[in-house]
């Protein structure tokens, strides 16, 4: 799959067949995710792999608690049926001030890889500026120090869905040349 392919192709997956993935083909997508830029190549991540049921269903109750209003129609219960979580995390001193960015980016890569190798994702926060205690939370639950810090939760697994593709804004509308509004 070209690369443009995996861009328009991506879709955020909630539904996932009872298959596993294989250590192989996860082992695949976070070396392709340590390429992902960092804050001067601090190269602060590591990926925890969540196979365990009750670890999922633990880090679905985390995300389910600690979810804003707005969002609570949207339930973190589908985790459970994910062959595979993987969590993202940073070490704070190796992000140079720029965890949450590093982290991000590791997850872009990662997702876009594993819809590339046939794999569905979706991607969660496992933080919160406004609310500390999901990342506490997360921490706790997978073992982490506390220089480390959680900042994406990624199901993983082979789709039982196929979601449409989203709407795009209109190119125009989004490039502007020189000076913001500028068309």
């Amino acid at each position: 799959m070209q690369l443009d392919e995996a861009v328009r192709g991506r879709r955020s997956i909630r539904k996932y067949r009872a298959e596993s993935v294989p250590d192989s083909v996860i082992d695949s997508l976070v070396d392709l995710a340590r390429h992902a830029p960092s804050s001067m190549n601090g190269q602060p991540w590591s990926f925890t792999v969540v196979r365990d049921a009750e670890l999922k269903r633990r880090l679905a109750e985390i995300k389910n608690q600690y979810c804003p209003a707005e969002k609570r129609d949207f339930r973190a219960d589908f985790l459970i049926g994910a062959a595979a979580v993987i969590v993202i995390s940073v070490d704070r001193a190796a992000s140079h001030d720029r965890a949450v960015e590093n982290g991000v980016l590791a997850a872009a890569t990662l997702m876009l890889a594993a819809h590339a190798s046939g794999l569905g994702t979706v991607y969660m926060s496992a933080y919160r500026d406004d609310e500390p205690a999901v990342a506490e939370a997360v921490r706790q639950l997978l073992g982490m120090p506390g220089d480390v810090l959680p900042i994406s939760i990624l199901p993983l697994g082979y789709p039982d869905e196929v979601p449409p593709a989203k709407a795009m804004r209109p190119l125009r509308e989004v490039v502007f040349h020189e000076r913001y509004g500028v068309r």
